[in-house]
């Protein structure tokens, strides 16, 4: 486990990179529980827990490039939109209001609850009987949605 860590390490290449750029996001927040355990992030010092945090955000800065760019694809002859939530997400509540690192803005419009946490995931918006509905991945439903912006 150590040597995927200290790989990862590597292929990011953080040594250049100083401290205040990195966000003030806790190692916890970006793994789940399950993750940290896997990970056996106790047992780490504080040093290889910090260096596997910067290490994280390093590799979602260089995968957000390539995500905003593939989000920005739209199918004009379907009308489908595929994107990804910008931040977390925590499932649908009724009135969810969902951001897209394209930049556009949804509002759920059709009651549906389920608590689903996720960190920046995949979405699908299609058109479905004079409106649309979100695919979000890992969620077990497609939800009505209406465009805010």
């Amino acid at each position: 486990m150590r040597t995927l860590f200290f790989v990862l390490l590597l292929l990011t290449g953080t040594a250049g990179i100083r401290a205040a750029d990195y966000p003030t996001i806790p190692l916890e927040r970006l793994l789940s529980k399950q993750q940290q355990d896997d990970l056996q992030i106790g047992s780490m010092t504080s040093r290889q827990r910090e260096a596997l945090r910067r290490t994280i955000i390093d590799v979602y800065r260089a995968g957000l490039g390539k995500g905003i760019e593939a989000s920005s694809r739209t199918s004009a002859t379907q009308g489908v939109i595929e994107s990804q939530i910008d931040g977390d997400f925590e499932g649908w509540d009724g009135d969810t209001v969902v951001k897209l690192t394209n930049g556009q803005i949804w509002q759920q419009s059709e009651y549906h609850y389920e608590y689903h946490y996720a960190f920046m995931p995949e979405v699908l918006i299609y058109p479905s009987g004079g409106g649309y509905k979100m695919k979000v991945d890992g969620a077990d439903e497609a939800v009505a949605v209406r465009r805010l912006k």
